[in-house]
């Protein structure tokens, strides 16, 4: 069989392979894997190893790694089988993530309390944001659906509580936002959120009854609650945030949906998504229009682009085995998903109800509740078939976490602990090593930095001849410095060189202005011909659904553009920077001082931060959001699109559909063209923005902080007594270093 070995360090994003004891070639497709998370390849990976074995498919694969990342070589592996390959597969465990993050903490914290070390940390506006990513524990669950799927039960259940309300109609009107604390005891805090961040109202000990109040309040924009989440084991490391989406037939602001819309778009954070069906109505144009959503989100990433979406098929409860058939439900909620655009989906039954009154302190039970309990319990208990766990493509480590739980059979037969325990999971899998990442990036940054000075500092232990040159250098790199930027020409040049975006950024530009074109096709497709009255208004309802929904969509994209856009112009501009300190030292060049380039290294780790700021960002969005021209809102464009237009066919038998279309085609193309018209213009604006942020960056903190680095070398040139306490406190502090980054490596070393 041919050999594989695979270690993989998803801390550091290191993937070594070894083919038969030797490391893949240059050119082979594996080796452009080295420094991408398996997440990204995996599933491509026995059909890349068929190719390279000319179609000889016997593998003995060794890996070495964390269990979760494992699961999915496990997953693949048996995908492979499946498919007619042999796969023979060994696991070598590494340590667990979670144990590391610890460790992590620990040494962050070292690092943190070091009286010199912490400068490197606070002085550097990388090093600390990837601190602040690193130490922030509260992780992410969107829980999604339409209309009617048991939602707020579901969360109820999850909470082990009813304060969300529920019932046989679409109930969430707002957007509900809970964390975990465990600290709270049975109470949970509530408080009503306004326009602007503000507090309208707040209770310590929040009730159904006020949540249905403020639920139903026009102005309420969020609700925040905090409490013990039942289904989750609080941890250290880890803060649960469950937040409660409107459906986007029951949203009383648009902008609900909107903010619904971009969890599941947002392919940067990867937020854990639960949507919500209900078997028994599918097929709604609501949910067909959010599952292609889902669908594009998924393909546009790796596994971790689909395992972030769980499937979540509720109210199981409401079939009857001996006249339907559970399994071939499931078949059907698959099938559909698939026609949705979503291949191979894994769809999870549950009954969110019976998971919620087993919680439910029994002695809080209505008498209704209490008939309900009693009759789902025996029907559970009494059917095989009602074991719903059996139908979960769990894996092995989902299923040891249910054991390690201690729940009662009728509990786990629920299905809901599965998905709780899914949860677990995800957490494990990829916020752990994603903050790890953070954290280590954020050492590392800060180590480099902390090298460079002290080695610097070390290396002006010369002699008075040398440090005599040195001090000429120095005075020299502060007239070049100084004269050079405050030359017009060189603002002019970067100016000129900012005028064009990136191409990447125009690209995904050029693609977003062509996607309207497809909608608004099928949109005069479908409104064409003369139709019975109440026929037309079903068809000019859905039509205007579709193009506000597109319309919402491409608001989302523009802005996650506008980020994607301003990184890659602060990474073009870092870029400008480092070009400008190699700039500043090429007359130095000569003197052949070592030293030379540790100042010239510790130049180019001087702090750029060209980051927006929330004040830009809310700043951005007022000005996209609001025209002049036009009565429409950036969130509901489509005004002309309503009732009162249709009511003037009323005293007719039928309504011209293509006359319709005619009268508002234009205006429907001019609201998309200014979309994308304020979009670019916004897009330019920022990259306008942080280019003047670099000139003055350049101009003022740069400046300043270079004379204040060239006037502590000049002192430590002339001042020996100064310069030999600088040199031993250097090594010292080089030492340190040194045994903290061993530190660091061996506590993510695989």
């Amino acid at each position: 069989m041919n050999t594989i070995e695979i270690i993989h360090n998803p801390f550091i994003v290191e993937t070594q392979f070894l083919i038969s004891g030797q490391p893949p070639a240059e050119g082979c497709k594996l080796s452009s894997y080295k420094e991408s998370r398996l997440q990204v390849w995996i599933e491509k990976l026995f059909d890349e190893l068929s190719q390279l074995f000319n179609g000889d498919n016997r593998f003995d694969v060794t890996f070495t790694g964390v269990e979760s990342d494992y699961l999915d070589v496990a997953e693949a592996a048996k995908v492979a089988t499946g498919s007619g390959m042999q796969v023979a597969l060994r696991w070598i465990e590494s340590v667990p993530t979670e144990t590391r993050l610890e460790k992590i903490r620990d040494l962050m914290n070292e690092a943190r309390q070091h009286p010199q070390f912490e400068h490197f940390i606070t002085g550097n506006d990388d090093v600390r944001k990837y601190f602040e990513e690193a130490f922030n524990r509260d992780f992410d669950v969107y829980v999604v659906a339409t209309m009617s799927s048991g939602k707020s039960t579901l969360i109820n259940a999850m909470l082990g509580r009813d304060l969300l309300p529920a019932a046989n109609e679409a109930t969430t009107a707002t957007i509900a936002k809970i964390t975990d604390n465990t600290s709270m005891g049975s109470k949970f805090s509530a408080k009503r959120i306004l326009k602007n961040e503000q507090v309208s109202d707040s209770s310590d000990d929040a009730t159904l009854d006020m949540i249905k109040v403020w639920n139903n309040q026009t102005d309420t924009v969020r609700i925040d609650l905090e409490g013990n989440i039942l289904a989750i084991q609080e941890r250290e490391s880890v803060r649960l945030v469950l937040t409660d989406t409107p459906g986007p037939n029951n949203s009383q602001d648009q902008g609900h949906e909107q903010t619904t819309m971009g969890f599941i778009q947002d392919s940067k954070r990867n937020p854990l998504i639960l949507y919500v069906l209900n078997a028994g109505q599918l097929r709604t144009n609501d949910d067909k229009r959010l599952l292609r959503l889902v669908a594009d989100a998924m393909s546009k990433g790796g596994k971790q682009s689909k395992d972030r979406f769980i499937f979540v098929i509720n109210k199981v409860d409401d079939y009857d085995p001996e006249t339907e058939d559970l399994p071939g439900m499931m078949n059907r909620v698959s099938d559909y998903l698939v026609e949705n655009g979503i291949p191979s989906p894994q769809v999870y039954p549950i009954s969110a109800e019976l998971t919620r009154l087993i919680r439910k302190p029994q002695d809080l039970h209505t008498s209704k509740e209490r008939s309900r309990f009693k009759g789902m319990a025996d029907f559970f208990s009494e059917s095989p078939c009602m074991d719903l766990l059996q139908y979960m493509p769990i894996t092995s480590r989902v299923k040891r976490a249910l054991d390690a739980k201690n729940i009662t059979p009728l509990l786990k037969s629920s299905g809901l602990p599965a998905v709780e325990a899914m949860i677990d999971e995800y957490i494990d899998k990829y916020n752990f090593p994603h903050r790890l990442k953070r954290a280590y990036d954020a050492m590392s940054k800060a180590i480099e930095v902390g090298l460079n000075e002290a080695g610097l500092i070390e290396q002006m232990d010369q002699d008075e001849r040398l440090l005599g040159h040195l001090n000429e250098e120095i005075q020299a790199l502060e007239y070049r410095q100084a004269k050079g930027f405050d030359t017009l020409a060189y603002k002019e040049r970067i100016a000129d060189d900012g005028k064009i975006l990136p191409a990447d950024v125009e690209q995904e530009l050029v693609t977003l202005e062509r996607i309207p074109d497809n909608l608004v096709q099928r949109v005069a497709s479908r409104l064409s011909g003369t139709v019975e009255v109440r026929a037309g208004e079903t068809r000019i309802k859905e039509a205007e659904t579709d193009l506000q929904f597109l319309y919402k969509q491409l608001i989302n994209a523009y802005e996650a553009l506008f980020n994607t856009s301003q990184e890659s112009i602060r990474q073009d501009l870092y870029k400008e920077y480092q070009r400008y300190v190699v700039e500043l030292f090429e007359d130095s060049q000569h003197l052949q001082l070592p030293i030379l380039e540790g100042i010239r290294k510790t130049v180019g780790d001087i702090s750029f931060n060209l980051s927006m700021t929330n004040d830009d960002i809310t700043k951005r969005r007022v000005v996209i959001g609001t025209r002049k021209e036009s009565n429409s809102t950036w969130y509901n464009p489509f005004s002309w699109f309503d009732t009162k237009t249709v009511n003037v066919y009323r005293h007719e038998d039928a309504v011209n559909l293509g006359d319709f279309w005619n009268d508002r085609s234009v205006a429907v193309g001019l609201e998309f063209s200014h979309l994308v018209d304020n979009a670019r213009l916004e897009i330019e604006k920022g990259k306008d923005t942080l280019i003047n942020q670099f000139v003055a960056f350049m101009s003022s903190e740069f400046d300043g902080k270079f004379k204040q680095l060239m006037s502590s070398l000049k002192e430590k040139t002339v001042n020996r007594d100064a310069r030999l306490l600088a040199v031993e406190e250097a090594k010292v502090l080089q030492a340190w270093i040194n045994d903290f980054k061993s530190k660091l490596d061996k506590t993510l070393a695989v």
